[in-house]
Formats: structure tokens, C-alpha cells, sequence
């Protein structure tokens, strides 16, 4: 009995094995999973009609162990029973196949449920812990070649993404302000040229946008700078397996809640003409990130460094926030999340703005801003 063969990594992967491997034992090519995630599967994941037989045969997959820590339960046995017989049509067989080792008490309580439904002229019980699964495995030639090609695909394909400090959740402590604006209506004094008019409505939106923007630098006319309060990251991809990724792409999905980001302009002065080079863009049409590094190819142990992004809280209270993420290269694709946690600070502020039309007076949440000296 092989018990070298290693467990797959999630339950989908199991399933997957589960489907492969009995349809080569019951030599049954038309062998299906049950419906999709989220819909009513009677306690059936996968079925089939075995080769020679006229009733169909339903597997229930049972991730455990190295997913969750647990181990197969009666309860569960019963519960996963009692859906099966509601599978239509009848079924003969209901194997459980599960990545838990093998417990002598389930087994026998196993045996207990098979003589009661045939009593009761139901289909038969049987179980697969993994020991069993991984003989089948060895015993079946077409599904132990696919399956050790994929867990040794897997193995030599294998990328780390986090932050520039090589940790996978990045902390902050951004100051905001909160604004209590109290707006008055001014007449202007002068004669506007129609030609180069903007409207209030303009000028106020302008305003806002600059107010609550989450670049982390602005720079005046004048010389002076100031925001430094956005909260500013980096992305480090990572090749730890032992093959070499090639034409790869990474994405961050960014939603629309609580926050604003942008790429952190690389602008030095008030007026910069010069045309910066970015590695990082948004995607048109998505609220994703995308992140190309430079060289189409990242050699094993290598790693590859976003441009800066800028992070900015658009709500007064503190919380966590999940970036979901996407690998996309050659032969190889691999998702994950990022995690932020945002300790706000709020600072309150009163003041009264003039516009030559009418403004109901309002509270923004602004950046907290401040004058930084050139030489700073």
C-alpha cells in the first residue's frame, strides 16, 4: 500500500482526483461532478454509471485532515446519508472518499450504516481514507501519472507576493481630517473673460479632488510640498519554486469602498514634462492593478518590486481591508490576498469657504496636510 503519495492541497483539488481516478476504475468516461458550488447536491459531489451496471454510483468528497484539521464525524455521515437518498435516481453505491487517514472507529460505523440501508433497501456505504485512495492511485496507471505530474507541476511552479518588507499584512496609522465647512456666497469684483471662465461648481470639484486625493506628495508653485498623510506600499513578487516564470503578470483588484488608491506620481516638481516609465498600470474597464515587471523572465529565488501605489481612507473609523490577487504566466497561475490594516486617526477642523454660488454647508473628510521645506 503506497501512503507516500502526497494529499492534494484543497478540496478542489480532491474532488478533482476523486472524478480522474473512479472513472478509470469503473471505466466510466461519462462520470460527472453534481451540479456547481452553491446548489442543492443531495450528498452526491460526483457520479457515474460503472462499466456493466444500470444504477448509477455517487462519491462524496470529504476534505480533512490536512485542510481543517478534523477528521471525518458520525454526525456528518448521517447527514450526507440522508441527502443521498433524495438523488434522483436511486442510487446503488455511495462511496465517501476523504484526505483523513484512516480511524477504525468511522470505519466501523461505516459498516453499521451499509448493513442498516440495505436492510432498509438503500444503496450500500462504503469509505476511501486516504491510505486507500493513495493504493487506487497506485493501482491505476492513467490517474497515477496525471496526478503525479500535476502535485510535481505544482511543486516546481511557486510564488511568495507581499509587501517591500516582506510581510503579507502592511499596518498604517493615516491621519484624517474632518472638515466642518460652512460655505458663504461672495460677488465677484471683476469682470470675468468668458473665455477662460470656470464655475463655481468646477472650482469647488477641483477643490475636493485635491483635498482628498491619495498622492502622498503635492507640489506647488512655489516650491513647497505638502501631504505626506496617504499611506504608501510596494508589492514584492517573489519565485520560490525551482522553475523560472516567464511573460508574467500580476493583479490587484482594488474595490470601491472606504478607500482611494492611485499610483504614486513620480513627478518632482510643480511642472515636470519629463515622461516617467511606470511598471505598474490600471487596467481600463476593471479597478485592477496591474504589476509587469521589467524582464519577461523571474529566475528561481528572484524577486521583482512594484512602483509605489498610494492607499487612502475614505471613512473615519478603523479597519481591515483584503486585496485579492492574480498571477497570470506561462503554464502558471496562482491567486492570493494582501491584507491592510488601517489604525485611523481623525483630527476635527472648522472653516468657512467663499464661492459666488450657493453651497449647503457640509463635513469632508480630508488629508491631513502639512508644509515640507525642499531640502526635506
Amino acid at each position: 500500500m503506497k501512503k507516500s503519495i502526497r494529499k492534494p492541497e484543497n478540496w478542489q483539488d480532491f474532488e478533482e482526483l476523486c472524478k480522474h481516478l473512479w472513472g478509470e476504475i469503473w471505466e466510466c468516461k461519462e462520470i460527472k461532478k453534481n451540479g456547481r458550488s452553491g446548489q442543492n447536491q443531495h450528498g452526491v459531489d460526483i457520479y457515474g454509471m460503472p462499466k456493466g451496471e444500470t444504477k448509477y454510483f455517487g462519491i462524496q468528497c470529504k476534505g480533512k485532515d490536512e485542510y481543517t484539521k478534523a477528521f471525518l464525524t458520525n454526525k456528518e455521515i448521517d447527514e450526507e446519508i440522508e441527502k443521498a437518498k433524495t438523488f434522483i435516481p436511486p442510487l446503488k453505491k455511495l462511496y465517501f472518499a476523504t484526505t483523513a487517514n484512516k480511524d477504525e472507529r468511522i470505519e466501523e460505523y461505516i459498516r453499521l450504516k451499509n448493513v442498516e440501508n440495505i436492510e432498509k433497501g438503500y444503496f450500500e456505504v462504503h469509505l476511501f481514507s486516504w491510505e486507500d485512495i493513495a493504493y487506487l492511485i497506485d493501482q491505476n496507471k492513467r490517474t497515477h501519472d496525471w496526478y503525479i505530474q500535476r502535485i510535481n507541476f505544482a511543486t516546481n511552479y511557486k510564488v511568495s507576493v507581499l509587501f517591500e518588507n516582506d510581510v503579507f499584512v502592511k499596518e498604517f496609522d493615516p491621519i484624517l481630517v474632518r472638515n466642518h465647512i460652512k460655505y458663504k456666497l461672495k460677488k465677484d469684483n471683476f469682470q470675468t473673460n468668458p473665455r477662460y471662465y470656470r464655475s463655481p461648481e468646477t472650482i469647488k470639484k477641483e477643490r475636493d479632488q485635491r483635498y482628498t486625493e491619495a498622492q502622498p506628495v503635492r507640489h506647488f508653485i512655489d516650491g513647497s510640498r505638502r501631504n505626506r498623510g496617504s499611506c504608501v506600499f510596494t508589492v514584492k513578487l517573489k519565485n520560490i519554486g525551482s522553475a523560472q516564470l516567464e511573460n508574467l503578470k500580476l493583479y490587484l483588484s482594488f474595490g470601491e469602498e472606504c478607500y482611494v488608491a492611485e499610483i504614486v506620481s513620480k513627478s518632482s516638481m510643480f511642472i515636470d514634462t519629463f515622461k516617467y516609465e511606470y511598471n505598474i498600470k490600471w487596467v481600463k474597464g476593471a479597478n485592477n492593478l496591474e504589476f509587469k515587471p521589467s524582464d519577461n523572465v523571474l529566475v528561481q529565488n528572484d524577486e521583482a518590486i512594484s512602483d509605489k501605489i498610494c492607499i487612502r481612507p475614505s471613512i473615519e473609523f478603523p479597519f481591515c481591508l483584503v486585496i485579492p490577487w492574480k498571477l497570470v504566466s506561462k503554464d502558471f497561475t496562482e491567486q492570493g490576498v494582501l491584507k491592510f490594516v488601517f489604525n485611523t486617526e481623525i483630527r476635527e477642523k472648522y472653516s468657512e469657504e467663499s464661492f459666488s454660488a450657493y453651497f449647503a454647508d457640509e463635513t469632508i473628510l480630508e488629508n491631513y496636510t502639512e508644509s515640507i521645506k525642499e531640502e526635506d
